[in-house]
């Protein structure tokens, strides 16, 4: 999106700053030598938050992905390629996104007893959301770049007024509970040329 982020653009840049920022001081956060309860409050809202802002992005994806497949030509291999891989790991990562669901919701019934298994899941699916990032993220901008007008870019957003309120309240559920050294607010913002790590 090359244009003034204002709008859709503003609410979507913002969404994928506070994604960032969450997964970061969630995976910090599972490192945690002392957990008590409180901590396990934060582990849960920020489940909350990831569940939420990564099936925003799938279904982002999938809307950039129909819009993308009028564009690409029977023959051109290599974004046909492109796009079913995006395709499977969309798929991968919905199961991903379900395991950590429910594990945290074991981990509200068991408490700290659960945490042990609750961080093994954790890790799972950190690997699975970093490894997304790395392979499927912006391997077709340069087409998108070409080809999509302003009403693309606005339609795959899905922007809501439910989705910006939904967005905010697990936002602000995450800074509440959010422990000093593992507030989402201390990780700067990661730009699409740096490393997702």
């Amino acid at each position: 999106m090359e244009k003034d982020k204002n709008g859709f653009e503003k609410h979507v840049s913002n969404e994928r700053t506070h994604l960032s920022q969450v997964r970061r001081a969630f995976a910090d956060g599972i490192k945690t030598e002392n957990p008590d309860p409180r901590s396990v409050n934060f582990l849960i809202a920020c489940c909350d938050y990831l569940s939420f802002s990564l099936r925003r992005l799938i279904e982002q994806d999938h809307v950039l992905h129909q819009r993308l497949i009028p564009h690409v030509s029977e023959d051109n291999k290599e974004y046909k390629e492109k796009l079913n891989k995006l395709e499977t790991g969309l798929v991968s990562m919905e199961q991903f996104i379900d395991n950590l669901e429910n594990s945290k919701n074991h981990l509200i019934t068991t408490g700290l007893y659960g945490l042990q298994d609750f961080k093994i899941d954790a890790e799972e699916f950190l690997n699975a959301f970093l490894n997304m990032l790395a392979s499927n993220r912006h391997s077709t901008y340069e087409l998108e770049k070409e080809v999509f007008s302003e009403d693309d870019w606005e339609a795959i957003a899905c922007i809501s007024e439910e989705a910006v309120q939904k967005e905010n309240e697990l936002y602000q559920s995450v800074l509440a509970y959010s422990p000093e050294d593992c507030n989402p607010k201390n990780y700067p913002p990661i730009g699409h040329n740096q490393n997702v790590e």
